[in-house]
């Protein structure tokens, strides 16, 4: 990661914790759909795993023991905080919509694409198999749309779904990811952006942790 790039989001996280503190402990397990833990802390579920937080530290850890061990991506730290801080605690709808229809999210478009889906639809494209144990991996729920799709929980009131177009003789294969309605109400357009390329990564990790498994 550059130098600019750790910077920016060292201050982000110290920002996201400062306003985390400002918030109630029970306001947001009242809003976003967490759980108590002890008398100081939470435990959330973001992209298929549990985390700890603890209030008004900030401090977040992985409730199960992992090859990281208590190590959480920044960027995964940052969209935690930011959620339980800006969470509404309006239910998903079940409508989705596309990133472009989220404010100025057609501005961002072209590169949330590059980045998120067509990664996904490169991993993906012939291998439905692998694409859906991924995506249950997650805690995805099969939907009716393209050739295979999911919506995934990424936080308890904020679902994203993910559309798999398979390759064929005609065409290549492609990826959309949709929005519930809501999204926008709880998390701002970037951090949106940001949770749309975190849980296609989660899911395109899942499948090369287990082909390097099966190798191993």
């Amino acid at each position: 990661m550059a130098k600019e790039n750790q910077k920016k989001y060292r201050d982000a996280l110290e920002h996201a914790k400062r306003e985390f503190a400002k918030r109630s402990l029970s306001k947001m397990l009242e809003l976003s759909g967490a759980e108590p833990y002890g008398d100081s802390g939470l435990i959330i579920r973001y992209g298929g795993k549990l985390y700890q937080v603890q209030h008004p530290g900030g401090e977040i850890t992985p409730t199960e023991s992992k090859e990281h061990g208590d190590w959480v991506e920044i960027t995964d730290r940052i969209l935690i905080l930011h959620y339980l801080t800006e969470v509404c605690g309006v239910q998903p709808t079940g409508r989705w919509i596309s990133f472009r229809e989220i404010p100025w999210g057609n501005n961002h478009y072209a590169a949330f694409k590059l980045e998120a889906m067509d990664p996904l639809a490169k991993r993906f494209g012939s291998s439905p198999v692998e694409f859906e144990l991924a995506c249950l991996n997650l805690g995805g729920k099969k939907l009716a749309m393209g050739d295979l799709a999911f919506a995934i929980p990424a936080f308890p009131r904020l679902q994203l779904a993910f559309i798999l177009w398979l390759a064929d003789e005609e065409w290549p294969a492609r990826v959309n990811i949709l929005f519930d309605a809501t999204a926008s109400m709880h998390l701002s357009t970037e951090s949106l952006n940001v949770l749309g390329n975190n849980i296609a990564e989660k899911i395109i990790f899942w499948l090369d942790k287990n082909e390097q498994n099966d190798v191993n």
